[in-house]
């Protein structure tokens, strides 16, 4: 919601499959999960179970806020389930219902 709502201020109009577009975009990568900052984008790529479904650039399927809150300092904001709720996630590192073979960036 929040990226609907500043694409005036972003100069472009973001769609669903645009987590592939800011991983391609964004010029900066982090080394270790120690070197994150708070707002660093985490970038999760997957596979579907449902082979159906036409997988998207880089196989990416999900982008979190780094927002370390918490005593374990790997705590996300992020809409992972279809409720389209943001919510604040104890772990960037979590099991999806949708998709397998996750890898984090």
């Amino acid at each position: 919601q929040v990226l609907f709502d500043l694409q005036s201020h972003f100069g472009f109009v973001v769609g669903g499959w645009n987590q592939a577009y800011q991983f391609d975009t964004l010029p900066d990568a982090v080394a270790s999960e120690k070197d994150l900052q708070p707002g660093d984008l985490i970038f999760i790529s997957g596979l579907y179970f449902d082979e159906t479904r036409r997988p998207k650039p880089h196989n990416m399927t999900h982008v979190e806020i780094y927002y370390p809150c918490g005593e374990s300092g790997v705590q996300t904001i992020g809409s992972r389930h279809k409720t389209g709720c943001v919510q604040v996630h104890e772990d960037y590192r979590f099991e999806s219902k949708t998709y397998h073979s996750m890898t984090f960036y």
